[in-house]
Order: C-alpha cells, then sequence, then structure tokens
C-alpha cells in the first residue's frame, strides 16, 4: 500500500522543479535553462529527460517556454496533485472511503497496463517514470 500512495504522489520533473521556479532560486534556476538568456527556454535548450515537460508547459506551442507558462504549468500541475492527493471527488470538503477506494482502483487500472489484475515490476517501474495526467 505504501508504494502504491508513493506512485500516485509521484508526478515526474514538472512537478518537483516547478516550486523551484518561485523566487530568487527560481531565477537562478531559470538562467540555468535558459542557455542563451532571451528569456524563454526552447526545446534545444533541455535534454531528452525534460522534453515531455517542455511540450506540456509550452502552452502557446511556440517552441519556447516564458516565465508565465512555466507559472500557469506549475499551478496546474500543484492542483493536479492536491487532487490526487485528496480526492474529493464530490467537493463536499472531505474524502469518503468510496472516495479514497476509488481514487486508488483508477491509479491501479493506470499502472495495470495490460488489464491482469496483478501489477508486475515492469508496470510499477513504467508507472513511475510516466508524467503527468493520461500517463498513456
Amino acid at each position: 500500500m505504501k508504494r502504491l500512495q508513493t506512485a500516485i504522489v509521484i508526478l515526474g520533473f514538472g512537478l518537483m522543479t516547478a516550486p523551484a521556479f518561485a523566487g530568487e532560486r527560481g531565477d537562478r534556476m531559470w538562467d540555468k535553462y535558459d542557455k542563451d538568456g532571451d528569456g524563454q527556454i526552447t526545446l534545444n535548450e533541455l535534454d531528452e529527460r525534460h522534453r515531455a515537460f517542455f511540450e506540456a508547459a509550452d502552452a502557446d506551442g511556440n517552441g519556447a517556454i516564458s516565465k508565465e507558462e512555466m507559472k500557469a504549468h506549475h499551478e496546474k500541475r500543484r492542483a493536479e496533485m492536491q487532487a490526487k492527493m485528496f480526492p474529493d471527488a464530490d467537493g463536499d470538503g472531505v474524502v469518503s472511503k468510496a472516495e479514497f477506494d476509488a481514487a486508488h482502483d483508477k491509479r491501479f487500472a493506470e499502472l495495470d497496463e495490460n488489464g491482469d489484475g496483478v501489477l508486475s515490476k515492469e508496470e510499477m517501474q513504467a508507472g513511475h517514470h510516466r508524467k503527468g495526467p493520461g500517463r498513456r
């Protein structure tokens, strides 16, 4: 159960690094990725590991991420994480056992790629590396 809960919380690079883009530390992080100093992060400034994150954050599809897009992406990911950690489906301010179980069942189904009702080590590892909602 602990591993499943951990798997539910893992959201990938976007969620892990987005909070770092706030404040002075964020400016240093931004400068690290904005290698040419033009105020935008372009796809060729990132390595392979970060390309999916980039594509998700580039809201206007212009091939660059502005600070505004980064902040908006961070807020979206934060809301998604909060929804996963507090799966209050009916919005009544509490999580019932049924809501909790439904959220875990959904995550299990996402991880169980072959639909056999059992999670293999490979499925768990693949699920750990998937990014964002609609992980498939």
